[in-house]
């Protein structure tokens, strides 16, 4: 946990652990408003926390007291917008109450919609009370504001209206938390190596004047070439380093980096960096060197560090339940397989839970100290994939590091990378993992060195993998290369009495984590657990869970907890028309249903039926009409 989110009231404290759960943030939430967020700010920095995301009042209060910096929420204009819009008139008298970046977000919407409203601005709590005497004493129709005012209208019987964040604006504070974070490994990894430049423990290092005499030598420099310091210094720099290549550089006062040359019996690597004093570029140089082998020993050090850091695979074997024999015997095989360093292919429907299986594998077998390096092919496009693949030399394109970048696959040596979504990674660059596979070994973007791996790949698709090779999106040689396991996770509607097992499992985890106790689940919910098709799995299935812990109070109690699906996902229907159509046939008409409803937005038509975008592509490329996403 390196991301606490503070949480005002309740409902953004929900809203914000779907969020760190759904996404995988390495973040905690607390609840807390004010005071009471003041004290959960400092108790997640003492376990760890480094940044803080709150909103409001209690985001400035704990920037206030604490002297940390705090990312806030932003409150939903659209929200905003809809409410002041609908809800109010142009005689409508309405107290905007709240902090400033409130003030900011509400005043706007009421001068462009024309309505009659007058700020109240809260700065110090010693402050509120007479803000809001004044909001009193002006008796406005409603009052729209956060927490604060809010609660002080509802107890004086005032209309009120509160300010909360959509989840858009949540996600968009965990992704600026995670730059931030990301910017903070970067400045404390460049002090890190600063200081290891500087103390030069690692690496011998010599400085030698214009004549290539040999100034000044370090103790890791003596040890390495086995002479004594008074030895060599007044000796010349070519009694111990005849090089060609750094001759030239230091005879035209070049730095030159990564150059290999013999000494004795052994290869050492070597840098030959110019010194610039007092304007003059050349008036010394400095030689940094030391063992190969000492190098790549040192590398596979730091690639375990990195490991240790983040690359590891959290689930196991004991994580997947189950109650159908499908999935008795599936896991079975996944066992065997785990004992084996072969390439695996796992196939299977979005949601039924292939990276359950890929860390599972990975953690029983004899990979399993070695790091788990997973990577989204979707996600990113084809030339951005290739350089966080296998990494990129310095200035390999604008906008690179200059110290380069190291690649997943250098970051796996010795351990797995978990390659999700396979089909949808680019075609050229498919060729390029086929031969790093082939060989174990890669180059870096813009470099020209090789570099050996050893890497065990598991792959994953939710698509068939013979119709992509037919369609020419998959290379066959890849797939072959990749299938020498396969596993093919059934979807939950075929396994019998998973849903209702899984149901309780997640409704249980739900409630103990909310501190409440477990509902009874009601017979009709059984029945539809059974015969829902569930097209988004077990993720569907954990969603609804969730849905249902939350609003299991009401009454009486219906179902649209189900997606929309629900009306064609039901299996047994009367209808002859639905007898003869496909489950697939339906799925589609009503993708391409809402898709249409929502004015061609994937976004929302992915939100409102519960299922993810690429999901809903998916689903409207196999429309008859090809709906165009």
């Amino acid at each position: 946990m390196v991301i606490a989110f503070i949480a005002p009231h309740e409902r953004i404290s929900i809203a914000a652990q779907s969020i760190v759960e759904a996404s995988g943030y390495p973040a905690k939430v607390y609840l807390g408003d004010l005071q009471q967020g003041v004290r959960a700010a400092r108790q997640a920095i003492a376990e760890g926390a480094r940044i803080i995301i709150s909103r409001g009042g209690t985001a400035r209060l704990i920037r206030q007291e604490l002297g940390v910096e705090v990312i806030e929420v932003e409150a939903s204009v659209q929200r905003t917008l809809a409410y002041v819009y609908k809800e109010t008139t142009e005689e409508t008298k309405i107290a905007v109450a709240g902090f400033e970046p409130l003030i900011n977000l509400v005043a706007p919407v009421c001068d462009v919609l024309g309505r009659t409203y007058r700020s109240f601005e809260l700065k110090e709590k010693s402050s509120f009370q007479v803000q809001m005497d004044r909001i009193g004493k002006w008796d406005p129709d409603v009052v729209i504001g956060d927490a604060i005012a809010y609660h002080w209208a509802q107890a004086r019987g005032l209309d009120a209206y509160l300010i909360e964040s959509s989840l858009e604006t949540l996600l968009d504070a965990f992704e600026r938390a995670m730059l931030v974070y990301n910017n903070l490994c970067r400045y404390i990894l460049a002090e890190e190596k600063l200081a290891t430049v500087l103390d030069c423990s690692r690496e011998g290092a010599i400085l030698v004047n214009r004549e290539g005499v040999i100034e000044e030598i370090n103790r890791q420099g003596c040890d390495i070439l086995s002479q004594s310091r008074e030895e060599l210094i007044g000796a010349l720099l070519s009694d111990y380093f005849d090089s060609t290549e750094l001759s030239r550089a230091f005879r035209k006062n070049q730095t030159a980096r990564n150059m290999l040359v013999n000494y004795r019996d052994e290869k050492l690597a070597l840098d030959h960096i110019t010194v610039s004093a007092d304007g003059q570029t050349g008036s010394a140089s400095v030689i940094l060197f030391q063992p190969v082998q000492k190098i790549q020993d040192a590398g596979n050090v730091i690639r375990r560090k990195l490991a240790d850091s983040g690359f590891y695979a959290k689930y196991t074997f004991d994580d997947i339940f189950f109650a159908s024999e499908k999935m008795r015997q599936l896991v079975a095989v996944a066992k065997q397989y785990s004992q084996s360093d072969s390439n695996i292919m796992i196939v299977g429907e979005t949601g039924t839970g292939k990276e359950l299986f890929a860390q599972s594998i990975h953690n029983a077998g004899p990979l399993a100290k070695g790091p788990f390096v997973a990577v989204n092919c979707a996600a990113l496009p084809g030339a951005l994939l290739e350089s966080e693949l296998f990494g990129y030399a310095p200035g390999a394109f604008t906008g690179a590091a200059r110290s380069g970048k190291i690649g997943l696959f250098e970051l796996a040596h010795e351990g797995t990378l978990f390659l999700d979504e396979l089909t949808e990674m680019d075609f050229f660059l498919q060729s390029k993992l086929l031969r790093a596979l082939q060989t174990q070994e890669i180059m870096r973007v813009g470099g020209n060195k090789i570099i050996p791996i050893k890497v065990r790949i598991i792959a994953t698709t939710n698509r068939k993998p013979l119709e992509e090779i037919q369609q020419g999106r998959l290379r066959a040689d890849l797939f072959y290369r990749l299938n020498t396991l396969d596993l093919k996770i059934p979807p939950l509607r075929e396994r019998e009495n998973d849903p209702e097992q899984l149901f309780e499992l997640f409704l249980a985890r739900k409630c103990e984590r909310r501190g409440i106790a477990m509902p009874a689940i009601p017979e009709k919910i059984l029945t539809l657990l059974r015969r829902y098709s569930w097209p988004g799995n077990v993720r569907e299935l954990e969603n609804l869970a969730e849905k249902y812990a939350t609003l299991h109070t009401l009454s009486p109690f219906d179902m649209p907890l189900m997606t929309e699906f629900a009306s064609i996902g039901m299996t047994g229907a009367d209808d002859e028309n639905q007898q003869e159509a496909t489950l697939e046939d339906f799925i589609v008409a009503k993708v391409s249903k809402v898709f249409r409803a929502e004015n061609g937005n994937v976004t929302r038509t992915a939100q409102r039926l519960g299922i993810d975008r690429n999901t809903v592509k998916r689903w409207l490329d196999k429309a008859p009409d090809k709906v165009p996403a």
